[in-house]
């Protein structure tokens, strides 16, 4: 595990670096009220999440429930804040929580951590103003694996079992994913967007990050990506939100092909793929630019679009 801390070290300074840098040149959306609240009482404070509100509005809004990425080794309940006030703004509430990094735990308990919170919001949804019969589930990078991973919990009774999860009595309208990575077994993919056998190495390590010192051992090896723990389930409406320029494209091109054939079969209620391409870019977009700068007028129109699909979702 010598070489996977290093680069999880790398990956947490480099990016907090970039990302302090980032915000400090950002303006927060305003007439957004934020409340901060521990899902788990046990004193962990990454067992802690953020309530976002337009400011002033009263009584049930729809709820937005937001899993931030960042490699499932790095970041918090506030990396994505000034995404949630944003969709907070356009008349939602929108939860956003931390949650345990690997490598000091597993993917296991990162979905674990992820089903608490959504449980809290469940039994405070009253005094939360939030509406769990209208939910909006999104993820961005490795937090779009998590949340179409906590999805499938939810309508798999027998997947729910292999991650020793209760799922949270919400309904769950829509899926949206950006930029997501969800072929955990094979990160890195070739010009076909298949996995790419070249590294090898690479992926022992990540491995090992993810599921612990012995991967194949652990139960939930096998049921850790898109392409397994999917079976079998009917999904809601989904968005993918994709960009050419992404480094991970290759994941989001190869999983819109497996999301629209699942359209097709019955599998998916509907799908959309909002993918922009090098040529159509007004400026270099690159990973998760909606959540990242949501500022930009290419990720308002990508989000409100996400918003959208939502409201459409509660009307059926």
């Amino acid at each position: 595990m010598c070489v996977g801390k290093l680069a999880v070290r790398y990956i947490r300074t480099s990016t907090a670096k970039y990302d302090a840098k980032r915000i400090a040149r950002q303006t927060p959306p305003e007439g957004v009220s934020v409340r901060e609240f521990a899902y788990l009482d046990d004193g962990d404070p990454m067992h802690m999440l953020n309530v976002y509100r337009p400011e002033g509005e009263e009584g049930v809004l729809p709820l937005i429930v937001n899993v931030h990425g960042g490699a499932w080794v790095y970041g918090d309940k506030d990396l994505n804040k000034y995404y949630c006030m944003y969709l907070a703004s356009k008349g939602f509430c929108v939860v956003g929580m931390s949650y345990r990094l690997a490598p000091a735990v597993t993917l296991k308990e990162q979905v674990s951590d992820v089903v608490a919170s959504m449980h809290a919001v469940c039994e405070h949804a009253e005094e939360l103003g939030a509406d769990t019969s209208r939910v909006m589930l999104s993820g961005d990078s490795a937090g779009g694996h998590l949340a179409s991973l906590v999805l499938c919990t939810m309508l798999s009774p027998e997947l729910a079992r292999v991650y020793e999860v209760k799922p949270p009595e919400m309904d769950v309208r829509c899926l949206v994913m950006s930029h997501p990575v969800c072929e955990v077994h094979s990160v890195l993919r070739d010009k076909n967007c298949l996995p790419d056998k070249r590294h090898k190495v690479v992926q022992r390590v990540f491995d090992k990050i993810l599921f612990g010192e012995h991967p194949h051992d652990a139960p939930v090896y096998e049921h850790s990506a898109f392409t397994e723990y999917a079976k079998g389930v009917t999904l809601p409406a989904v968005m993918l939100i994709g960009c050419e320029r992404d480094v991970y494209a290759r994941h989001s091109v190869y999983l819109s092909g497996l999301l629209a054939e699942m359209k097709k079969q019955g599998k998916c209620s509907d799908f959309l793929f909002d993918y922009v391409r090098t040529e159509e870019e007004s400026r270099k977009l690159r990973h998760v630019y909606n959540i990242v700068h949501y500022e930009w007028e290419e990720s308002k129109r990508v989000n409100d679009l996400s918003l959208s699909v939502f409201r459409d979702s509660c009307k059926q």
